[in-house]
C-alpha cells in the first residue's frame, strides 16, 4: 500500500464503512429497495395467467333450465331423434302399399356351347368329326310394375304406420313431460336446500351471538366458565350443521346438472323462484279427473296401443280374402346366335313388348289352422290391450286422487309450520332477552334456540314439499293445474 490506496475488493467487514464513506453508492441501494417493495405490493395484483381465473358463474332461471333441457337432455333428444323416421316411413308405406312397385332392370349374357353332335337332312342326330364352340349373347331391358293386394290390408298398413307414428309423437311429448317434471323438482330441491343454507348461516350467527352475551355475563360475574362454554360447544355444532347443508346443497346442483344435460364447467347460480303455495280446496277431484282423461299421455298411449292391436286383428282376419297380383312387364330384347354380337346390346332398332298378368291365389287352403291361429292370437291381444288400457285408466285415477290428498295435507302442513315457526321465534326472542338480563338459564335459552331453529327449517321443508305435491299432482293430470292467482310455474 501506498499513500492510502488499496488494490482489489473490499472485504465483508469493509463494506459498511466504504457505504458510510460514499453517499451516492447509500442512496442508489434505498432507491432499488424501494422498487422492490413496490414491485413485491403490486404482483398479487396482477394474475398470473389465464388458469387462474375461474369461469363466471352461469345464473340460471327456470326458465333456462327448461329451455336447456329441451335442447340437452339425452332422454329426450332420442324421444325426438325416433319421432325423425315418421315422414320417411310413411312415405316409404305410401310407395311399397298403396301404389304399384317398379323395378327396372338390364341384363346381358354371353353364353358358349360345346356341340359334339349335329342334325342331318332328315332331323336325325349325327356325330360331328370334330367338336365345335357355338356362342350366343342377349341382353333384355326390363320395366316391371306389380301391385299385390289381399283385402284391405294396404289402408291397413297405411292405418298401423299411422299409429307408430302417433306413438313415437306422444312417446316425444311424454319425454319432455317427464323431463320437464325432474327439471323443476330438482330445481326447487336445490332451492330448498341453499334456504336451508342461508337458515343455518343464520343460525349460526344467533349462536355466535349467544356466545358474546355468555363471555359477557362470565367477565360480570354474573355466569360460570361452563355457560360460556356450553355456548361455544353450540357454536361449533351449529357450524358443523352448516358445513353438512353446505355439502347438501352442491349435491343438489349436481343432480340438477346431470338432469340438463349439460356438461359446461360453470358453477351455476341459482335465480330465486317464488313458491307457488295456495289453498287447494279449489281444486276439485272430478274436474281433475276429466282433465286427466283428455290430455294424461299415459292415457293417449293406452289408447293408441288399442288402435294398433284393433288393426292387427283386421289384418289377422283379413288373411282370409284371396291374394290378387297385378304386373305389367314391358321390355326390350337383343339376341345374337353367332357370337357376342347382342352383348351390351340397347336394343334401340328393336321394338317393344309388353306382358301383363293378373293372379289370385287362396290362403285357406294352404294354411288353415295356421291362420286360425294367428286370428285368435291377434283377437286375445286385442282383449289383452284393452284391459291394459282399462288398468292405465285406473292407475291415473289413483294417482290424481294420492297426489290431490296429499296436495291438501301439504298445505295444512305449511300452515301449522307458519305457526310453529313464529311461536317458536317469538319464544326464543323472549328467551335470549332473559337471558341477557341475568334471569334466564342457558338450559332454557338452548331449548328455546333448538325448538326455532326446527321450527325454521320444518317450515322451508313443508312449504317446498308442497311444491314437489304440486308438481306430482300435475304430473298425474298431465297438464298444470293451478289457479291464474298463484304465485310461481
Amino acid at each position: 500500500m501506498r499513500g492510502g490506496w488499496t488494490t482489489g475488493r473490499a472485504s465483508g467487514r469493509d463494506r459498511p464503512a466504504l457505504l458510510h464513506r460514499q453517499p451516492g453508492i447509500r442512496r442508489l441501494a434505498r432507491a432499488v429497495l424501494a422498487v422492490c417493495a413496490a414491485l413485491a405490493a403490486a404482483l398479487p395484483a396482477f394474475p398470473f395467467g389465464l388458469a387462474a381465473q375461474e369461469p363466471a358463474a352461469l345464473r340460471l332461471s327456470l326458465d333456462d333450465a327448461l329451455r336447456m333441457a329441451e335442447g340437452s337432455n339425452p332422454a329426450y333428444r332420442r324421444a325426438t331423434n325416433d319421432a325423425l323416421l315418421n315422414g320417411i316411413e310413411m312415405r316409404t308405406t305410401w310407395l311399397d302399399q298403396l301404389l304399384p312397385t317398379p323395378t327396372l332392370q338390364l341384363n346381358t349374357a354371353y353364353t358358349g356351347n360345346l356341340q359334339r353332335f349335329g342334325r342331318d337332312d332328315y332331323g336325325n342326330p349325327i356325330e360331328k368329326e370334330s367338336a365345335d364352340w357355338v356362342y350366343a349373347s342377349s341382353t333384355s331391358q326390363y320395366l316391371n310394375l306389380a301391385w299385390d293386394i289381399s283385402g284391405p290390408s294396404n289402408f291397413q298398413a297405411h292405418r298401423r304406420q299411422s299409429l307408430v307414428n302417433a306413438g313415437r309423437d306422444l312417446a316425444q311429448a311424454t319425454a319432455l313431460t317427464a323431463v320437464q317434471v325432474e327439471v323443476r323438482l330438482l330445481y326447487m330441491d336445490a332451492l330448498e336446500q341453499r334456504e336451508l343454507m342461508e337458515s343455518e348461516e343464520e343460525l349460526l350467527e344467533g349462536r355466535r351471538v349467544d356466545q358474546g352475551v355468555a363471555e359477557r355475563l362470565f367477565s360480570l360475574g354474573v355466569k360460570t366458565p361452563v355457560e360460556v362454554l356450553r355456548a361455544e360447544f353450540e357454536v361449533e355444532q351449529q357450524s358443523l350443521a352448516l358445513q353438512r347443508q353446505r355439502a347438501a346443497y352442491q349435491t343438489a346442483l349436481l343432480e340438477l346438472r346431470a338432469a340438463l344435460g349439460t356438461d359446461e364447467g360453470a358453477p351455476i347460480e341459482l335465480v330465486s323462484e317464488p313458491l307457488p303455495v295456495f289453498d287447494p280446496a279449489s281444486l276439485d277431484t272430478d274436474a281433475l279427473l276429466s282433465r286427466a282423461r283428455d290430455v294424461n299421455p299415459r292415457l293417449r298411449a293406452a289408447d293408441v296401443g288399442v288402435a294398433t292391436a284393433d288393426v292387427e286383428a283386421a289384418q289377422a282376419r283379413g288373411m282370409w280374402w284371396p291374394q290378387i297380383s297385378v304386373g305389367l312387364d314391358v321390355y326390350k330384347r337383343a339376341q345374337a346366335f353367332d357370337g357376342g354380337g347382342a352383348l351390351f346390346d340397347p336394343a334401340l332398332d328393336q321394338g317393344l313388348e309388353s306382358y301383363f298378368f293378373i293372379r289370385m291365389s287362396l290362403p285357406v287352403f294352404s294354411n288353415f289352422f295356421g291362420l286360425q291361429q294367428q286370428r285368435e292370437r291377434a283377437t286375445v291381444a286385442l282383449r289383452n290391450e284393452v284391459e291394459t288400457g282399462r288398468e292405465t285408466q285406473l292407475d291415473v285415477e289413483r294417482a290424481v286422487r294420492i297426489a290431490r290428498l296429499t296436495l291438501q295435507n301439504e298445505h295444512e302442513s305449511v300452515r301449522i309450520a307458519e305457526r310453529s315457526s313464529e311461536i317458536a321465534g317469538e319464544a326464543l326472542r323472549l328467551a335470549r332477552e332473559r337471558y341477557r338480563l341475568g334471569t334466564g338459564t342457558f338450559e332454557e335459552l338452548r331449548a328455546s334456540a333448538v325448538a326455532e331453529a326446527g321450527a325454521r327449517r320444518q317450515l322451508i321443508t313443508a312449504r317446498h314439499a308442497f311444491v314437489e305435491a304440486l308438481l306430482r299432482l300435475e304430473e298425474a293430470v298431465g297438464e298444470p293445474v293451478r289457479p291464474a292467482s298463484a304465485s310461481g310455474r
